[in-house]
């Protein structure tokens, strides 16, 4: 047996033809290098799989005895845990610093691999655009092209050293080997063949590329923008779009291993031709070559008001001659019958007749047409393809080649779906979204960018008032109030996604611009905070509620009240959105996994650990209650298995996949770690703001109410020796303030109570009551007279960041007998029944540092909360959906099923973990009652993150334009099924997961209005 076989190691046969190796032979010494440290690692790993086992069971067994609670065995147990923590710590950082030891002995081959995935990517993806465009088919034109003007390219001293003309591609690549810097800028007319020539080139450097060479790929500039991007990262972002998976383009282009094909500088705004060129001869390391395409009359303008590409030799295309162009035209024509049974072909006539006549101006006319390879395409698709005759060019309304050009950009589309059901349609179609993009100043036609096309509202909010109309539709048929909180949450959604979706992330951002970006982030979340905040301090109560922590709205407020309340959990969903990158420019997921495969893991993990769950339960219950010690045991076994399952989908994905060499630990770390601590960061960061400026701004708000609603009532004011004050109302009730603004409320009249044995006392409706209770429910004392309700405020805690303390905490009544009872409750839909509303919020009303150390940590703890669950489900889905080692070339359609796989697993995760959340925290012995008031604001905020993360997604986007456009005619129903129609026709190219017309001149054709054609003479 070979010794690679013995070792594990698998080596990739030399291939045949002219493409050359890119792999090395390992060698012995690494593969038994690599054999032992595998056998190493399983050894490791077996070792804290056996302590891990040990401790479940030992806790297991002092769960099922219920030993845990006695200190030994607690003590024990948590030592054994300790240790096996310390284990796995130390075995990861021992086999860590192994691999990255291997890793930097190989850094170089690694580097290798990796440009020889993307080399196969990009001509994968070339290839088959290739053959759409029947640029084979019998086999494209051989371009050819002179020096361009001398002023037009660098000094020769400074590496523009002048080349010789050529033809094809074979002669580009020479012409760009001739060159010292390997820097070549391709000039030509509109419709010469540039982008063509740029896509050849890279064919033909793909197949002849060895070893150490750099990869040719092409970048359309039209999505660069100079003056705020740098080059390098925006290429690394191009790369990262079109080619889902490869997550190390970055290296690549660190270490010169990517060779740059800037193709159409022209397609840049033309104030930014000049800022182009200066970046590109700014940020181009010496040695970098680069191909870059451009028209000749804005290059020279680039260069006018710029700079010449440093280094760059310039050749300019050549015109076709007019041989060349007819016999194209003859070879690719439909053959018909001639004379003897020759082969001739409807263009024989025609050219026949520019032949013979080549000075008539319809001859100087379609010749000057032919010139270029855009109108000789046309010319085959409208005329050779459908067999329809070409003589009718030859017709004196052609003598001017502007109407000429126009008849055959005009007739291609028409021509291209003439055996298509939707032929009488697609002009149409392709004319709007055509003027679309000119409007835009752009040729990208991105599925996830169609959203621009709606209306401002629709627009800025088109998803969330889709669904809040929803939301409201169903609420009317069901209590006024419930349909008031729903409009004001929605407003609250409204409000926060406007403000926030100010902040731009960039998926290519630096540690400096992360920060900076986190910055801005959260002056936005301050932003949104402080007019809701102002808005709920001043339509709820200033003082506490009985039975709960959170604020209540004020019944003088009206309806007010709840929809403030409701908008603010609507700010706090727009925040959890921000962090987790869902609020702002809609992007495609780019993680590389097929339609269904995400979904179907997700639903998998899911079902794993709810079944693991639910059987753990069954099996400790059998003969003990449900605590809250199982209950966790429980959830950390189901954790464990899902995770297990996951991580054992993943790894069989990648054994079905390309091989790869197995992620090091450092690979790992960034995969799970960054996106991770990145979540938690923005999480905590956008939780803390949230909750300072909500508290600041509620509590301005509620202190101004305060103080007014804290003087007493009009009336006759009484001052009693010790400094109280009191004022008696005309309806009898007697308003009291102490020096040290403590309050009291005596009744006008007599009420019927109980005091019992545990100095707590309550009011009953009538005397039979009070009697009746202390005959239920032991002894007490009924009492038929005058009560006087005192609130002490001293016995409020300035921060109380639980939420634990409500009224009872600082409420006592005053009995007949002048003691003082805590003020309790029998019923608590009779709490208060004696009080008035006025009265009552009189009495309750906290003074203004009360109300900020209550607000400030109420505020803090629900903010820092849902940033907490926020970041990590955002680190999470991060991790879950990072690509995996792999680089494949993307589609349209592929993009939009990925997205849309990607986004309804990231909602039915974020739903089915707040549902189980929810499910555990309601155990009657979880939590007290106040806490779980402050987890439950965080829980009912993710049941409702859930469907905005879906439908704020690029898919979800798409959704909602589709609805608006086609609705209203304008696109059709199956409208990215028309467009791949429309690629497979020729109209459109595939550029990454974007489509874009053939030509920038049959884009600008069809968004000009239809001119109606002058009929031919009689």
């Amino acid at each position: 047996m070979p010794r690679e076989a013995v070792c594990g190691c698998t080596h990739r046969a030399k291939p045949s033809g002219r493409r050359r190796a890119t792999s090395r032979r390992a060698s012995p010494t690494e593969c038994d290098h690599g054999s032992i440290l595998r056998a190493m690692r399983w050894w490791r790993h077996g070792i804290w799989l056996a302590a891990a086992v040990v401790m479940g069971g030992v806790l297991l067994v002092a769960l099922l005895t219920g030993q845990l609670s006695k200190t030994p065995v607690l003590t024990g147990v948590l030592s054994l845990g300790v240790s096996v923590i310390t284990l796995a710590v130390k075995l990861w950082h021992d086999t860590s610093a192994a691999e990255e030891s291997i890793d930097e002995a190989s850094s170089h081959e690694r580097l290798e691999q990796l440009a020889g995935r993307l080399a196969a990517a990009v001509q994968e993806q070339w290839q088959a655009e290739w053959r759409l465009r029947r640029l084979q088919d019998p086999h494209p034109f051989q371009v050819q092209w002179s020096m361009a003007e001398a002023w037009l390219a660098d000094a020769p001293d400074n590496g523009g050293a002048p080349v010789e003309q050529g033809e094809g591609p074979e002669g580009m690549s020479s012409a760009l080997a001739s060159v010292p810097s390997q820097r070549l800028v391709v000039l030509g007319e509109p419709g010469s063949g540039k982008s063509v020539l740029a896509v050849r080139f890279t064919l033909e450097r793909l197949v002849d590329r060895a070893s150490g060479d750099p990869v040719p790929v092409v970048f359309p500039l039209a999505g660069w923008q100079p003056e705020r991007e740098r080059l390098r990262d925006w290429m690394a972002v191009h790369l990262r779009a079109t080619y889902p998976g490869a997550a190390w383009t970055s290296k690549l282009l660190a270490a010169g291993l990517v060779l740059p094909v800037l193709d159409g500088l022209d397609e840049l705004p033309e104030s930014s031709w000049g800022a182009a060129l200066r970046q590109l001869n700014a940020e181009l390391d010496p040695g970098q070559g680069v191909l870059l395409t451009c028209r000749t009359a804005a290059y020279t303008k680039a260069v006018e008001t710029g700079d010449v590409l440093t280094s760059a030799a310039v050749v300019e295309l050549r015109p076709l001659t007019f041989e060349v162009a007819g016999s194209y035209l003859a070879r690719t024509a439909r053959p018909v019958r001639g004379a003897g049974g020759q082969r001739a072909t409807l263009w024989d006539p025609v050219l026949a007749h520019l032949r013979a006549h080549p000075h008539t101006p319809v001859s100087q006319a379609l010749r000057q047409a032919l010139s270029t390879p855009l109108m000789v395409a046309m010319a085959r698709a409208v005329y050779s393809d459908t067999g329809k005759d070409p003589a009718e060019l030859l017709q004196d309304r052609f003598a001017d080649p502007a109407v000429l050009e126009h008849h055959l950009l005009e007739a291609y589309v028409p021509a291209a779906f003439a055996d298509s059901p939707h032929a009488e349609r697609a002009h149409r179609w392709l004319a709007y979204l055509a003027n679309c993009l000119q409007h835009r100043t752009t040729r990208s036609l991105a599925w996830w960018q169609l959203r621009r096309e709606l209306p401002w509202p629709l627009r800025r909010l088109g998803p969330i008032l889709l669904l809040g109309c929803m939301a409201v539709a169903v609420s009317l048929g069901l209590p006024s109030p419930t349909t008031v909180a729903t409009g004001g949450f929605v407003g609250g959604v409204c409000l926060g996604y406007v403000i926030l979706s100010r902040s731009h992330s960039s998926t290519a951002a630096t540690a400096d611009q992360d920060r900076r970006q986190l910055g801005h982030q959260a002056k936005l979340v301050a932003m949104a905070a402080l007019p809701v905040g102002v808005l709920v301090g001043c339509t709820t109560s200033p003082g506490l509620a009985w039975f709960s922590s959170l604020p209540q709205s004020d019944p003088a407020m009206g309806r007010l009240g709840p929809a403030a309340l409701a908008a603010a959990f609507g700010l706090a969903t727009v925040t959890a959105l921000a962090v987790m990158g869902v609020v702002g420019e809609p992007r495609p997921s780019s993680a590389p996994f097929g339609r269904h495969r995400l979904l179907t893991n997700s639903v998998i993990v899911l079902l794993a650990a709810g079944i693991t769950y639910l059987a753990m339960a069954a099996f400790l219950t059998v003969s003990s209650p449900f605590t809250i010690s199982r209950a966790l045991y429980c959830g950390l076994v189901a954790v464990l298995t899902g995770g297990l399952v996951f991580l054992g989908l993943r790894d069989k994905s990648r054994a079905i996949g390309a091989a790869s060499p197995r992620p090091s630990r450092h690979a790992v770390r960034q995969r799970f770690g960054r996106p991770l601590l990145r979540g938690l960061r923005a999480g905590l960061v956008s939780g803390l703001v949230l909750g300072a400026a909500f508290a600041i701004a509620d509590t301005a708000a509620l202190s101004l109410r305060a103080g007014l609603s804290q003087a007493l009532p009009q009336g006759t004011l009484h001052r009693l020796a010790d400094g109280t004050r009191y004022v008696i109302t005309p309806d009898g009730w007697l308003h009291g303030l102490r020096p040290n603004g403590d309050r009291y409320l005596r009744t006008p009249a007599l009420v019927d109570g109980v005091a019992d044995e545990y100095r707590h006392a309550f009011l009953t409706e009538s005397a039979d009551d009070a009697r009746q209770y202390c005959l239920d429910y032991g002894p007490c004392t009924p009492f038929h007279s005058r009560v006087e309700f005192h609130f002490h405020v001293r016995l409020m805690r300035f921060f109380d960041p639980w939420g634990r303390q409500t009224i009872q905490d600082s409420l006592e009544v005053r009995l007949p007998n002048s003691t003082y009872a805590t003020y309790t409750y029998a019923d608590p839909i009779d709490v208060f029944s004696p009080l008035p509303d006025g009265e009552a919020t009189w009495l309750t009303t906290l003074p203004p540092m009360a109300i900020f150390g209550h607000t400030l940590g109420l505020s803090l703890t629900i903010g820092i909360t849902l940033g907490l669950v926020s970041g990590l489900a955002a680190g999470l889905h991060a991790w879950l959906v990072s690509p995996a080692d792999t680089a494949r070339a993307v589609s349209p359609l592929a993009s939009l099923r990925t997205d849309r796989a990607t986004v309804i697993t990231r909602g039915i995760t974020l739903l089915t973990s707040a549902i189980l959340v929810a499910l555990l925290l309601t155990l009657p012995t979880m939590w007290l009652p106040a806490t779980w008031e402050h987890l439950s604001v965080t829980i009912q905020t993710w049941l409702l993150v859930s469907p905005f993360a879906v439908l704020l997604s690029a898919w979800g986007w798409f959704l909602t334009t589709r609805l608006w456009l086609c609705a209203a005619g304008r696109l059709p129903w199956r409208l990215m099924a028309f467009l791949e129609e429309a690629h497979q026709r020729g109209v459109l190219r595939q550029t990454g997961a974007a489509y874009e017309f053939r030509h920038a001149r049959l884009q600008e054709q069809l968004a000009t209005p239809a001119v109606q054609e002058q009929p031919p003479a009689d």
